[in-house]
């Protein structure tokens, strides 16, 4: 290829073509190998660019071009303007301007005149810079950028959204500077940012918002950046130029998270049950996703097959890949057409409990005041020890895999909640390998109002109960800051350490309330009832059969509304595991009473979800005090009756041994010497 009008239509069907989301016309040598391989496509871009030049002409050398240009405009304009090489020439010296490390506006003709003539000598170099930049001629140039971005404006998202400034700053250099500050690979991290903001179309951050949330945002090293991206960032001259842009590719955000070639991201999350001792990956369906996908990955060739299930967040998946340490570790990744599963290199896995699965599935950061499971990497397991002894809540515990490893070359501890920011905050300042392994609360980069108790929330986002106002959880970042937050006019300064800020214990009136905080402005309103005063949907939907079975009140069967069954002898509920060999209730006289796990409730079925709960109700008599449940030979033993029940794991003929306990005094030592040995709560 070596015609000026060869490269105008490979460019125009390379980054002009029917697509929704920015257009970004980002040119750098590795990407014009890609669009025409097998020669040196920057010397056969800048010689068809030369061709139409007229470099003797000092500041006029574009009017060649403008002359074209212009019958263009004055044309239909249905084709784009046929200046697309003179646009790519301009970027790639961006773009290589940047490769020197010497980000400095007085640096671009330079690099400019070396790509029009790769072959000029010093003096034919400093001729041609000081006709782009001191004569003028630069300025033709521009004339070109603001076309194009009108002509891709006017085609009404058919070829993406322009994300070239309408006034950039550098105000002439700017057009250029403006593609080349944002690779693929960030434009791939920049939809995480933007899901995390919640960014949509009709509340786009402004600039200055969005580079406040990039600094929280890049310092965490799962949020990788390119070099020339932070370098962009942390320069005074190009930061304000960056904010514009990455606010351009904001407003053009169609929605979905992609990664770095482009494909839609499926976020895999690691699953973890410590009651079946299992492990496993979940694939939650995209929004839009496919019903059923194939993936491939280097270890797993025949692909991976997912299935969608309606009213499941999570693909069920045939072949997937085991749970292995490297996997977990350094991460993988599985790919499709249109489509990449990807979970992350993981030194530190954090867990919730999932209501779908039943069981706990891996989310991005620790939540302050919530319950987690956290596995983290052996080789940290002494210093995050000492992070729960000095910061943690009483009650966590490290779970021992003694039996078989659920989770490779990690530790694994539950009930681990975190209360004290500040306790925590200090910890973490002295075991900085933690932190580079991410063991810091989940990344917020924008202020937000979270928890509280809403009410009407199909109608409104932002309506809570008196009394349940919602917390503030302002941005954080490794560094230690004090933000002014403004609530309805009084104003305070509250340190910001990733733990929410209880808006309630200020909130005494209902009413709108307006939240001020680093530049963003939230408005919540208190009621003191709901605005709706019919009862929620499906609320007198439920009832119970004669003997205990939850069922939907339309059927024959299902005649008792409430929680109380007539004929029912027990006193009492306990919740037994399900996927146990066999189940017993402990009487104090001695006698054991089988338990059958009960089969889902039959409205399940009828509302067409696959679901699972870890948990049944067992009716117990007062006289029941301990639920045994048996697997394999190892059985769990639950006390009936505390508020904080102890438990137990043993492997010993259990119902034999409770007879004797009861029966004989020889008995009951040997019980309790025996629990004694099983180490208490299990």
């Amino acid at each position: 290829m070596d015609t000026y009008e060869q490269w105008q239509k490979l460019l125009a069907d390379a980054f002009l073509h029917p697509h929704h989301g920015p257009t970004v016309f980002f040119v750098d040598d590795s990407e014009l190998g890609r669009l025409n391989p097998g020669e040196d496509s920057a010397r056969n871009l800048s010689a068809a660019v030369r061709c139409r030049l007229r470099l003797a002409a000092g500041r006029s050398m574009f009017n060649p071009l403008l002359m074209a240009y212009r019958r263009w405009q004055r044309g239909p304009k249905i084709e784009p303007p046929p200046v697309l090489p003179v646009i790519a020439i301009s970027v790639l010296a961006a773009t290589r301007m940047r490769s020197d490390k010497a980000a400095r506006s007085t640096n671009y003709y330079l690099r400019l005149a070396q790509t029009i003539l790769p072959d000029g000598t010093d003096s034919e170099l400093e001729a041609l810079r000081r006709d782009l930049e001191e004569r003028g001629a630069f300025l033709q140039v521009v004339d070109m950028w603001v076309g194009l971005h009108h002509w891709i404006e006017s085609q009404q998202g058919a070829v993406g959204t322009s994300t070239i400034p309408e006034v950039p700053h550098p105000s002439r250099i700017g057009y250029p500077l403006s593609q080349a500050l944002v690779r693929l690979s960030d434009r791939a991290s920049l939809t995480r940012l933007f899901q995390a903001l919640n960014v949509s179309p009709d509340d786009s951050p402004s600039p200055e918002t969005l580079l406040r949330a990039l600094d929280i945002w890049a310092e965490d090293g799962r949020n990788r950046l390119s070099e020339a991206f932070m370098g962009a960032l942390a320069d005074s001259q190009m930061r304000s130029l960056l904010g514009s842009v990455v606010a351009a590719h904001a407003r053009a955000w169609d929605g979905r998270v992609v990664t770095s070639e482009g494909k839609q991201n499926i976020a895999v999350k690691l699953s973890i049950d410590l009651d079946t001792w299992q492990t496993r990956w979940l694939f939650p369906v995209p929004k839009g996703g496919p019903g059923t996908l194939v993936l491939a990955g280097q270890e797993e060739p025949h692909g991976v097959t997912l299935s969608a299930v309606e009213g499941r967040e999570y693909y069920t998946d045939h072949n997937a890949p085991a749970v292995t340490f490297s996997r977990v570790y350094s991460g993988f990744q599985l790919r499709g057409g249109e489509f990449a599963a990807v979970f992350p290199p993981s030194g530190v896995v954090f867990f919730s409990p999932d209501p779908q699965t039943g069981a706990w599935s891996s989310v991005p950061g620790m939540v302050p005041y919530e319950e987690h499971v956290i596995a983290v990497i052996s080789q940290h397991a002494v210093d995050f020890r000492r992070l729960l002894e000095e910061a943690a809540a009483e009650g966590w515990r490290r779970v021992p895999q003694r039996r078989s490893f659920l989770l490779e070359g990690y530790e694994l501890f539950q009930r681990v909640r975190f209360f004290d920011g500040q306790g925590l905050r200090d910890v973490l300042s002295r075991l900085p390998g933690l932190r580079a392994i991410g063991a810091v609360p989940e990344v917020v980069p924008r202020a937000k109002l979270v928890h509280g108790l809403p009410v009407a929330s199909s109608i409104s986002a932002h309506h809570y109960l008196s009394g349940g106002a919602p917390d503030l959880l302002l941005p954080f970042g490794r560094e230690h800051r004090i933000a002014t937050v403004t609530l309805d006019g009084r104003r305070d300064r509250v340190p910001a350490n990733g733990f929410p800020l209880p808006i309630r214990r200020f909130v005494d009136e209902t009413g709108r309330h307006v939240v001020q905080a680093d530049g963003q402005e939230l408005v919540f309103t208190t009621v003191d009832e709901g605005p709706d005063p019919a009862p929620p949907a499906g609320t007198g939907g439920l009832g119970w059969t004669s003997s205990g079975q939850l069922s939907v009140s339309n059927q024959d069967d299902a005649a008792v509304m409430g929680a109380h069954v007539p004929g029912m002898t027990a006193t009492g509920t306990v919740l037994g595991l399900r996927g146990r060999d066999e189940s017993w209730l402990l009487h104090e006289d001695g006698h054991g009473e089988k338990v059958a796990e009960p089969p889902p409730p039959r409205f399940i079925s009828s509302i067409n979800i696959e679901f699972y709960s870890p948990v049944f109700e067992i009716g117990a008599a007062s006289t029941a005090r301990w639920l045994a449940q048996r697997r394999g030979r190892l059985w769990r033993l639950t006390e009936i009756g505390p508020a904080s029940p102890k438990q137990y794991e043993v492997e010993i003929d259990l119902l034999d041994a409770w007879k004797r306990a009861c029966t004989d005094a020889n008995g009951g030592k040997l019980w309790k010497m025996r629990l004694q040995i099983a180490g208490g709560a299990a």
